[in-house]
């Protein structure tokens, strides 16, 4: 079974990828970027302004472990590196032109995944009750950290967290493009998981999210890679994919 939303690419991408040789050979890794600014970014910052302002709540998924789970002020650096991650990609699927075909479609996938979850942000809306467990930063370099951190999200945006789907998204397509066959990339791939792991940790311990949310991000990031991202991934190796994302970008 393979589904097929965002596999084909967008009509927005024709004019980047005609000249997907200008800009230093970087058109589409900025145009991606910009892709990601505006159609990921503000939609979410949009969406989540929305549901802070209707104040509805579909219901509560707090479970003890949520509030005894301890409060870690230095966590917030590895949950701020989730903005490491998208121009990680969009950087490294450059290694020739099928994977810069399966960059476009991949952060085309990606881009459908967000705006999934936000229309589930405003359907099923929950509240992240727990930054009254952020205890021991005032006066502390921590605390304008924090101060940032919650002036930027309303504690809406509870689940799946898109922080754990895009991070998790961006692991798997590099791990795909750039498999463990040498140490030096072995080593890498460690380095990688360790940091995705803090990040999931971060995302619980500093009290922006509920385990449930983590659960529901990390089921539906594997359910769609198995049978969405990585088959449309696979179907631009073929000569009929790669032949057919041709005619669609380079016809005039």
């Amino acid at each position: 079974m393979r589904l097929t939303w965002g596999s084909l690419p967008w009509k927005v991408w024709k004019p980047h990828w005609k000249n997907r040789h200008t800009l230093g050979g970087r058109r589409i890794t900025y145009a991606i970027l910009v892709g990601l600014t505006f159609f990921a970014a503000l939609p979410y910052t949009t969406v989540n302004r929305i549901a802070n302002h209707r104040d509805l709540v579909a219901f509560d998924p707090t479970i003890q472990l949520d509030l005894d789970m301890p409060f870690i002020a230095w966590m917030i650096l590895p949950y701020l590196t989730l903005y490491l991650y998208y121009p990680a990609a969009a950087w490294l699927g450059s290694a020739n032109e099928t994977m810069w075909k399966q960059n476009l479609v991949f952060h085309q996938m990606m881009l459908i995944t967000c705006w999934w979850v936000n229309l589930v942000f405003i359907l099923l809306p929950v509240e992240i009750d727990l930054r009254h467990l952020i205890v021991g930063i005032e006066g502390t370099h921590w605390e304008p950290w924090y101060e940032f951190l919650h002036g930027a999200d309303e504690p809406w945006n509870s689940w799946p967290s898109l922080h754990i789907v895009q991070s998790t998204q961006v692991v798997l397509i590099l791990r795909y493009w750039y498999p463990s066959t040498t140490t030096k990339r072995k080593v890498l791939h460690n380095s990688l998981l360790v940091m995705w792991v803090l990040l999931v940790l971060s995302t619980m311990v500093i009290k922006q999210h509920y385990i449930w949310d983590v659960v529901t991000a990390l089921v539906l990031t594997a359910l769609g890679w198995v049978y969405w991202m990585k088959p449309n991934l696979e179907r631009l190796k073929t000569e009929e994919g790669d032949k057919q994302f041709d005619e669609l970008m380079l016809a005039d």
